[in-house]
This record gives C-alpha cells, structure tokens and sequence, in this order.
C-alpha cells in the first residue's frame, strides 16, 4: 500500500488566516496611532488657544480692578457717567455739532 502525504509546499488555510489577521491588526494600530497623533496636535493647539485667552482675561481682570479702585471717585464716576453714558446733570443741555 501506498501512503499518501499531506505535505504542500504553499501555505495552508491556517497560515493565510494568521497572515490576514496580522495585517488587519498592523493597519488598525497605524490608524490609532495615526489619530492619537492627530489629537495630540489638536489639543496642543486649543491649550495655546487657551493660554492665550487666560492671559488677555487676566489683563482684564487687572484693568476692571483698577477701575473698581478708581469708581469710589467721584471725579471718575462722573467722566465715566457722562463720557460713556451720556449722562447730565438735571438742568443741563447738550448740544451736539458735526458727527458727534
């Protein structure tokens, strides 16, 4: 009687499917690492953005402090009452000429 082999010299199902999940699983930790890397610069660039933001807000902040300073004189409250908000004493007229 004669044996009969199963030897081939190709590859087998078994291998064409380990190869195939192998390549599956590389291109999915590219794409991940690719988008973490993406993110990454995205938030560098929002922190930046926020920095910015804190630093402007703080010099508010230091302005309107010297302002709430300067709003318990009177000669302040009242520049700011009648340049800002157009107001007048009672009795006042204004007159307004040009593009004012």
């Amino acid at each position: 009687m004669r044996k009969i082999s199963n030897k081939s010299g190709g590859f087998t199902f078994l291998t064409a499917i380990i190869l195939i999940a192998m390549a599956v699983i590389a291109v999915m930790c590219l794409t991940r690492t690719l988008n973490i890397i993406e993110q990454r610069q995205r938030l560098a660039a929002e922190n930046e953005s926020l920095i910015s933001q804190s630093a402007s807000l703080a010099e508010k902040l230091a302005r309107l402090n010297a302002e709430a300073e300067n709003g318990t004189d009177e000669a302040y409250v009242v520049s700011i009452a009648r340049g800002n908000l157009d107001m007048v004493y009672p009795g006042e007229v204004i007159f307004r000429t040009g593009n004012n």
